[in-house]
């Protein structure tokens, strides 16, 4: 077994941790002065706890000054935490502490990601405050990979199930339309178009992707067959017709996606579907109209280290008026 082949499977399952990954790689490289393969390796990976990780972060803070903002550092925190769930899942190295601590809710004490940021929280190297970034190609997609699980079979006959089918239709509506929360809340069935498959939000008719219509279809079939729609005739309600609260934890959107991708945040969701209202060239004026969004989201939804805006911004240039004479 060898420690390169782990990681490198690691990043080409999940590509957008590679900066991350290679980060936390020197670290071991600098102070692990062994083999990073066969035994040597096993006792390494079976002695990692969550202070060494926490000393390879301020390694990268402090010593090589790689990361200078709290959010960069908590994205940090994540990913590592992340290779060692996977190393927990893929291999049959055992280290107990480690991955209990890392599963733990992150308010917890002694829970992994509560150690991180009480770290990256005080660090006066680290500038702002921890905002949370839009979800990354990797995590979208492992996203609606579940969401789109929920509907394999039309079984929602538990409130369990019904309650994860309502919360992938919110989900994919963010990160469609980088919907708020708020404004997903005052959908209706009756904005719901299913013969031209569409959708009214804010006064803008926007059309369906044909899964999320099939499945908006499916579910307002089994609403009306149960009689489960609420009395305002919200979308996004619960099996007994009670629409979700203003908290985003009644949708359940919170808790699958914590358990998926270790992000329990809504605002994600939301900032990747602004990013892609962004990427197709929509002005912040309609994309506030649309989504509810503050100006403030709205600018946070750049991912400045995604090569797909290099090629975006580089190819709206060469449209430039006279481009070829300058």
């Amino acid at each position: 077994m060898d420690y390169k082949n782990i990681t490198n499977n690691f990043i080409n399952e999940y590509p957008d941790y590679k900066s991350d990954v290679v980060n936390f790689n020197e670290y071991i490289e600098t102070y692990w002065k062994n083999s990073l393969s066969g035994d040597p390796l096993r006792i390494l990976l079976k002695g990692i706890d969550v202070d060494f990780i926490l000393k390879s972060l301020v390694y990268n803070v402090e010593t090589v000054k790689r990361y200078k903002s709290k959010t960069k550092a908590k994205r940090y925190a994540t990913v590592v935490g992340q290779l060692f769930n996977y190393i927990r899942k893929t291999t049959d190295i055992v280290n107990p502490d480690l991955y209990d601590a890392i599963s733990y809710n992150r308010l917890r004490e002694n829970s992994y990601m509560q150690q991180m940021m009480s770290y990256i929280d005080k660090c006066e190297m680290l500038a702002g405050i921890v905002e949370q970034e839009p979800l990354t190609s990797t995590e979208a997609e492992k996203i609606l990979k579940w969401a789109n699980e929920q509907f394999a079979t039309q079984k929602w006959e538990d409130a369990t199930s019904f309650r994860k089918a309502m919360a992938a239709i919110g989900i994919k509506m963010m990160m469609l339309y980088g919907i708020t929360y708020r404004e997903l809340r005052k959908i209706q069935w009756g904005d719901y178009d299913e013969q031209y498959n569409c959708i009214t939000i804010n006064g803008y008719e926007l059309r369906l992707p044909l899964k999320l219509s099939v499945q908006l279809k499916d579910m307002k079939n089994f609403v009306l067959e149960k009689k489960i729609i609420s009395k305002e005739k919200l979308l996004f309600a619960d099996y007994l017709g009670e629409p979700w609260n203003d908290i985003t934890s009644s949708s359940g959107i919170p808790d699958y996606m914590g358990a998926l991708i270790g992000i329990t945040s809504v605002t994600s969701a939301v900032k990747y579907g602004i990013s892609q209202l962004l990427k197709a060239g929509l002005s912040d004026s309609v994309i506030k109209k649309i989504t509810g969004a503050s100006e403030k989201l709205i600018q946070g939804c750049l991912l400045y280290e995604d090569n797909e805006w290099k090629q975006i911004i580089n190819t709206k240039i060469l449209m430039a008026e006279r481009y070829y004479e300058f």
